[in-house]
């Protein structure tokens, strides 16, 4: 990016001008109400309780462990990708975990509405301004589990892809305490609770510099402590752009909050190129002996023009870089916008 747009000079910036400068107005045509100029809410403890079973790091590192294997399965639902909640187990550490887990698509491994590759890249994008205690995608990872296992909870269970003797598919944390909201944005509430304006800029930052349009009810969870209202996206296949959206609800790709957190745009403004390019190698597997495929260091990029890469042995899912230059391009207009006055920050 250039260096121009990393750079703002950033006064206080009167929020009483945002019906002009901020996208989205209330239904009423009204700029939504500003937050609360008080202190805001930033520490894991109430998240850790309430909403994820441990700090996402530990969960990531359970995640990368070799010996995890699942100890109890059943559907999560009437979705056409037949997710399931699963209890896994991870003996080297002695823990469990609730996850949700979804296969992927046989054989393309993307899908229009199960896109494992763009789901990984949203939760590495959240990194670039987010502290893990205020995570809004829940902690995921891909593994292919053994066919006789997943048998033994989906009879007719078959390889994900030709020669292997494993189902592919994406575990992610299940999130704790948690429901459907009625309303996720309410207006009044941004302007006088400085706890929900914190959690919900959060929110619709990553929506936005993600695309993501996929706004059905469900795809998005809140807390059930009131007190602390925390925003979650748990499905964030259908984002990056793309001819084919749910048209028949209001996205989140656009700014909805009437303006976001400072420190957040200043966290953005520190990533550069090579943090973008690292989204076009998410996972990579290679295929063993046994046609089991196992995650496996990446020797590099096998074709950035490409989402899925399956060549020889390998398995590989990342962004193209074309959806790596529009993620650049999108950022760059936020930071513009923001260092113009389009996009109030407080």
């Amino acid at each position: 990016m250039s260096g121009s747009k990393r750079f703002s000079i950033l006064g206080l910036i009167g929020l009483c001008l945002m019906a002009g400068a901020i996208a989205c107005a209330s239904k009423g045509g009204d700029a939504i109400p500003s937050p609360p100029d008080d202190a805001l809410p930033h520490g894991y403890s109430s998240a850790g309780v309430e909403n994820w079973p441990m700090p996402p790091p530990r969960i990531e590192e359970l995640f990368a462990a070799d010996d995890y294997e699942i100890i109890a399965a059943k559907s999560a639902g009437a979705g056409v990708t037949g997710a399931m909640k699963a209890t896994i187990r991870f003996p080297s550490f002695d823990e469990t975990l609730n996850v949700k887990w979804k296969r992927m698509p046989s054989p393309r491994l993307d899908g229009m509405n199960n896109s494992p590759r763009k789901e990984m890249a949203v939760y590495e994008i959240q990194k670039w301004f987010l502290d893990p205690e205020d995570y809004v995608v829940p902690t995921l990872s891909a593994r292919c589990v053994p066919l006789e296992i997943a048998r033994r909870y989906r009879p007719e269970a078959a390889p994900t892809l030709p020669g292997t003797s494993c189902v592919l598919g994406v575990a992610a944390v299940w999130l704790e305490n948690v429901t459907v909201p009625d309303q996720l944005l309410d207006e009044a509430r941004f302007a006088n609770d400085s706890n929900y304006a914190y959690h919900m800029a959060n929110f619709n930052l990553l929506t936005y510099l993600v695309r993501h349009r996929d706004g059905r009810d469900g795809n998005f969870l809140v807390s059930r402590d009131e007190q602390n209202r925390r925003i979650f996206a748990v499905d964030n296949g259908i984002a990056f752009g793309g001819l084919v959206y749910n048209y028949f609800v209001p996205n989140w790709d656009r700014l909805r909050v009437p303006a976001l957190r400072r420190e957040t745009i200043e966290r953005l403004r520190r990533v550069e190129r090579s943090d973008i390019e690292k989204l076009g190698v998410l996972v990579h597997f290679e295929k063993d002996g046994d046609g089991m495929l196992r995650r496996a260091p990446a020797p590099g990029n096998l074709d950035p023009s490409r989402g899925v890469r399956v060549q020889g042995s390998s398995v590989q899912l990342g962004l193209t870089r074309s959806e790596i230059d529009r993620i650049e391009e999108r950022l760059d207009q936020l930071l513009e916008d923001v260092d113009t006055g389009k996009v109030a920050v407080y």
